[in-house]
């Protein structure tokens, strides 16, 4: 069943339309869009909240978890409005935006949504192992998963497209 691409009638579809109904004011918002500015990874951070908003919205969906959450607490997991390059060049460390920025785009997050106390914990703990702190629900997990899936297919796409041009 699942070789010739049939997905099993008991398992919920993940529909595209209830996703964009689930974030819609999120992705409208004047602060969100400015993540269309900022470069990170192979793109840009609205593409990257996106892509990653939407995997775990199709697992949680799947597993029959808080789909919601995991869509809204994914797309605000890296809400940090800045150029995270430019920071890196000043740290000393090296590391400060890995353990800070969560806690950066939970602030953010607060200051122009409503979030709940999954989402915070999504948003807080999508680094997870390197923040330490485990993540307190399943979707935050899923979180987590979804942007190191979606940070590997990016930078996979990225090189591979190099390669072909080269």
């Amino acid at each position: 069943m699942i070789r010739t691409g049939v997905i099993p009638t008991h398992i919920p579809r993940p529909k595209q339309k209830e996703f964009f109904h689930l974030v819609h004011d999120i992705l409208r918002h004047e602060e969100f869009l400015k993540l269309k500015t900022y470069f990170h990874h192979t793109d840009y951070i609205y593409d990257h909240v996106l892509r990653v908003a939407y995997i775990s919205y199709v697992i949680s969906r799947v597993l029959k978890l808080d789909y919601r959450a995991a869509a809204r607490g994914g797309l605000l997991h890296d809400f940090f409005l800045y150029d995270w390059r430019e920071r890196k060049a000043t740290d000393s460390a090296k590391a400060l935006h890995g353990q800070e920025h969560p806690k950066i785009a939970l602030a953010n997050a607060k200051k122009y949504f409503t979030v709940n106390e999954r989402e915070a914990d999504i948003i807080v703990k999508h680094m997870f192992p390197k923040t330490k702190i485990m993540p307190r629900y399943l979707e935050s997990v899923v979180v987590s998963i979804s942007d190191k899936i979606a940070t590997s297919y990016e930078y996979v796409h990225y090189y591979f497209k190099k390669l072909t041009r080269a």
